[in-house]
């Protein structure tokens, strides 16, 4: 989508580039819509991240550690209602949470609930063919959508994020950012977030640079 101010004329909506053209269809001039951001989309560690992360000079200790804080995280959603919501919140489960936040984990139906999500996210540990996999959320992350910065403010190197956070919309600033996209056998990128006049542009994804040898 383009922004308004690269539009001026009002004569545009969005703009494609060639390589996003990814297959041909019918001749009806249709657009669908396939994904989008959202906000309080985590990002997970999977095995490839983890060998990437590895291979970055983070410690096994560090990465068993993260593991175990994330398990501990979803059985204390069992006791303690506030972790509760919190946990049902972040795997999009919100009707189930509200009905936590109303009624409490005294209610067997919300209980229930509550079971069965840590149930399905734990057994998600393991591939249809029984072979184990990791699959942590990571809450100081983000899933996002990364386009080009389309004003050239950003040099080789940078990147800008603005999310959505409880206290409304943040950029971290001046701070070191690790992207990674996944399939890619890259071992990820560390990217710096620079004070720039770019926050209005977006929310709930990323901004890199359009210049230099830096893949997106």
């Amino acid at each position: 989508m383009l922004h308004p101010e690269l539009d001026q004329e009002r004569k545009h909506l969005v703009h494609f580039r060639k390589s996003m053209k990814k297959f041909n269809t019918s001749i009806k001039n249709t657009f669908s819509v396939v994904d989008y951001s959202t906000p309080y989309a985590f990002g997970r560690l999977n095995n490839d991240i983890i060998v990437l992360l590895s291979s970055l000079g983070v410690t096994n200790e560090k990465l068993l550690a993260k593991q175990e804080e994330y398990f501990r995280w979803i059985e204390e959603a069992a006791t303690n209602h506030l972790r509760a919501v919190d946990f049902l919140s972040c795997i999009g489960k919100y009707e189930d949470a509200e009905r936590v936040l109303l009624d409490g984990l005294d209610d067997p139906r919300a209980f229930g609930k509550v079971r069965d999500a840590q149930k399905s996210e734990v057994g998600r540990f393991r591939k249809d063919d029984g072979k184990p996999r990791t699959r942590m959320m990571i809450h100081k992350s983000r899933l996002l959508f990364g386009v080009c910065d389309p004003y050239g403010v950003l040099k080789e190197g940078q990147v800008h994020i603005r999310i959505t956070t409880e206290n409304g919309a943040t950029t971290p600033i001046n701070t070191d950012v690790l992207v990674v996209r996944n399939p890619c056998l890259h071992p990820g990128l560390s990217l710096k977030e620079p004070r720039s006049p770019l926050s209005s542009l977006s929310f709930d994804r990323r901004l890199f640079e359009a210049a230099g040898g830096t893949p997106p």
